[in-house]
């Protein structure tokens, strides 16, 4: 809470640093009674003990101040709390964050504009995309084991819990990528369960919704899900990852496949562009010579024709 980038965040954060303030006085004031006393009262030569048996005034200050700060306290906290959970007033979305061993998937709302061309509408992974300046409800749920959603810099944590749905909110005062992660303890994969939202000024926000819809609309073309069909049911499943969908650990990670800058399999001139993937799938061994990965084309000894390799080929093509 050092740094609160949004109204959320800003309100727990000044809670604390009063509540934090308050504490040290206190502790000063109780530290340096200690300080004072064990001096002035010390053993000493020439100094005759004498029993005290109390102060009516110092008694009543020391019951009716810390009566009334835990009263205060009490009153700004469920103030505090009613602000805090109030997840529907002025709320611009509502977008359901699944959580799951071990990522975040997000459901944007049921509107025109995230409807997809199958009827279905807008979902992602990793990343949650939202209106700068807006008021974001989130509704969290979980498919295994208990999760908390949690980004410090717009607000506090929730968990995510198996059978029901949990409600928080967000807002970014201005655009930026916020950092958070699942801090419920959820499996070996825990550590790497971040949250990533990205907040966007109108225009590009605007401008991401156009594109991710136009992405996510790859998927219903027949090639693409022939595609990912063979995927995840070839040995390339076991072997890369894409985040939400395979967890292979031998080859390269490709869940942002079309955005590395690097070539394939680390060739020169074998950009990442759809004819370089048909080649690359099809004859891997025949590109680079010792490469794990087997040929997939049936001219090179695979199991597939080249209208298969092309679908997988356009399912990787969505991998951005």
């Amino acid at each position: 809470m050092n740094d609160p980038q949004g109204p959320l965040s800003r309100s727990i954060a000044d809670l604390y640093w009063i509540m934090f303030a308050a504490a040290v006085v206190v502790l000063a004031i109780v530290v340096g009674a200690l300080v004072v006393a064990g001096i002035r009262f010390r053993e000493r030569p020439g100094h005759q003990a004498r029993q005290y048996h109390g102060n009516n005034l110092l008694e009543l200050i020391w019951t009716v101040i810390p009566t009334l700060m835990v009263i205060s306290f009490s009153v700004l906290s469920f103030q505090k709390l009613a602000y805090v959970n109030d997840v529907d007033s002025g709320a611009a979305m509502t977008i359901k964050a699944e959580g799951k061993q071990w990522v975040w998937g997000f459901q944007y709302p049921a509107d025109a504009k995230f409807k997809l061309s199958d009827g279905s509408y807008l979902k992602a992974a990793e990343e949650l995309h939202v209106p700068a300046g807006q008021k974001i409800k989130l509704e969290l749920s979980a498919v295994d084991v208990i999760h908390a959603f949690y980004v410090p810099k717009l607000g506090g944590q929730k968990d995510a819990v198996p059978g029901r749905t949990t409600t928080m909110w967000i807002q970014a005062d201005r655009p930026g990528r916020y950092v958070g992660q699942c801090i419920e303890f959820c499996g070996t994969g825990h550590a790497d369960m971040l949250i990533t939202v990205v907040a966007q000024n109108p225009a590009e926000y605007a401008a991401w919704q156009e594109a991710a819809v136009r992405q996510a609309n790859l998927f219903n073309d027949p090639a693409v899900a022939t595609g990912k069909q063979l995927y995840t049911t070839l040995a390339c499943a076991g072997c890369h990852t894409v985040q939400g969908l395979t967890g292979g650990k031998v080859g390269p990670e490709l869940t942002h496949l079309m955005s590395q800058k690097t070539p394939i399999g680390g060739i020169a001139g074998l950009d990442v562009n759809e004819a370089n993937l048909v080649k690359w799938v099809g004859n891997a061994p025949g590109l680079k010579p010792g490469v794990v990965m087997p040929a997939f084309s049936k001219a090179y000894g695979g199991p597939l024709d080249d209208a298969q390799i092309l679908s997988i080929v356009k399912f990787l093509e969505t991998l951005k």
